[in-house]
């Protein structure tokens, strides 16, 4: 059976699908000579351009891979705020299933692979007839599941999300095993590769856990506190920071809690003059060893703002970014603590470490060899590549009328 297309499928939430999407679909775009393309037909998560809300991963891949897709195609259904509710009380809008049909079939016409990314775990989409294992179904394309890895929960999950997919008939193609600690990569993969080869299940990447993809950029955290830049610096935006340390202790119990996590973003009160002037006293004489990566300051200082001056003047001086919010320390700490980054499009460092770790850690070679035998073909030349799609199309259409290209 030769497929266009894999479907993308977490065994839960925030499993790892857009990190395998995004490492997945940039190396087969380098490598493909007729490229490959991303549709997400489901997406929960939107953001609002140019007035119109549209999918977030879809509008990810699409600006930081420079894929050049029509988010009519790569976006077809963005379930925005009341949708559920709205499709459950009026059955609007009724062309969903048509809607993602016509624009997976354009894309696959127009590009060697198509890479559908699911959304949430498997039974999500439920509420409009569209689970995961009923659109992939739908497209006539296998999935491929991305697991955390572990032993016994990992097995107990594929379990349950397999059944889903074999209920609505779905190839399961492999597993990508996501999160691993490195020290245990090997013993899991001992563990497990022989139990999910007695499933016909191939492991087809397993990814160790790596922390900085989980951190969020400068950049980020200002948009999601919506805080105020005061002082940026040299690192500007795309700079990382490894987490969050809360002021809320006595001061010498937070100084020792931004020794303990180095490169961290301090959320301290504008009140707290204690805690900054003993920030800036300690780098001044060079007695501080971890300084933070920058400083959020919230709510508003006692008196006329001088606060906010005479720290910003003091950040500019260390080269320390400073930000600032009017909401408290207590509601701005509570944010970040429930709060899981996911990688943005102007992020270009995350999103370059994250397609290295899938080209080091993820087999495309055997990917390939599951979709259509024409991925495993040599690059083409750019002079080439005309000729290779007029070829290309007629070669389709007759294997199709051969009944060679029916999907099940």
């Amino acid at each position: 059976m030769k497929y266009n297309g894999i479907y993308l499928a977490g065994g839960e939430k925030d499993a790892g699908k857009t990190t395998l999407s995004l490492g997945l679909v940039a190396h087969l775009k380098r490598r493909l000579p007729g490229g490959a393309a991303f549709i997400k037909p489901l997406g929960q998560k939107t953001t609002l351009l140019d007035g119109t809300f549209v999918g977030q991963d879809s509008y990810l891949l699409n600006r930081a891979l420079d894929l050049g897709l029509s988010l009519d195609h790569s976006a077809p259904f963005a379930a925005s705020s009341g949708a559920a509710k709205n499709f459950i009380t009026s059955g609007e809008p009724e062309d969903i299933l048509k809607r993602v049909k016509k624009a997976y079939r354009k894309l696959a016409s127009d590009y060697d692979v198509v890479v559908v990314e699911g959304t949430g775990h498997p039974g999500v989409g439920s509420v409009f007839n569209l689970s995961n294992g009923r659109v992939a179904n739908q497209l006539g394309i296998p999935v491929i599941l991305i697991l955390d890895g572990g032993i016994g929960s990992t097995i107990d999950r594929f379990s349950l999300c397999a059944s889903l997919f074999r209920q609505e008939r779905v190839k399961i193609a492999g597993v990508v095993l996501n999160r691993l600690l490195p020290e245990k990569m090997d013993n899991v993969n001992k563990i497990l590769t022989p139990w999910f080869d007695k499933q016909g299940i191939p492991i087809l990447g397993s990814i160790p856990y790596h922390r900085p993809l989980m951190n969020p950029s400068l950049g980020v955290l200002q948009r999601d506190l919506n805080a105020e830049a005061v002082f940026v610096g040299d690192g500007g935006l795309n700079s990382l920071v490894s987490g969050y340390v809360s002021a809320f202790g006595s001061t010498d119990e937070v100084l020792q809690q931004l020794s303990d996590n180095p490169g961290s973003a301090l959320v301290v009160s504008a009140t707290r003059s204690d805690v900054i002037d003993a920030i800036i006293a300690r780098q001044f004489s060079g007695e501080f060893t971890s300084a933070p990566k920058a400083v959020i300051l919230c709510g508003k200082p006692a008196g006329n703002g001088g606060g906010i001056r005479y720290v910003a003047d003091a950040c500019r001086k260390m080269e320390l970014p400073l930000f600032w919010t009017e909401k408290p320390a207590c509601k701005t700490s509570s944010r970040l603590q429930s709060k899981i980054f996911k990688v943005e499009p102007e992020e270009s460092v995350k999103i370059d470490e994250i397609v290295s770790l899938v080209e080091r850690y993820v087999d495309t070679d055997r990917i390939l060899e599951i979709l259509n035998p024409i991925s495993t073909a040599r690059p083409v030349k750019k002079n080439e590549r005309g000729l290779f799609h007029f070829l290309r199309g007629p070669g389709r259409i007759l294997s199709r009328l051969l009944g060679r290209g029916k999907q099940n």
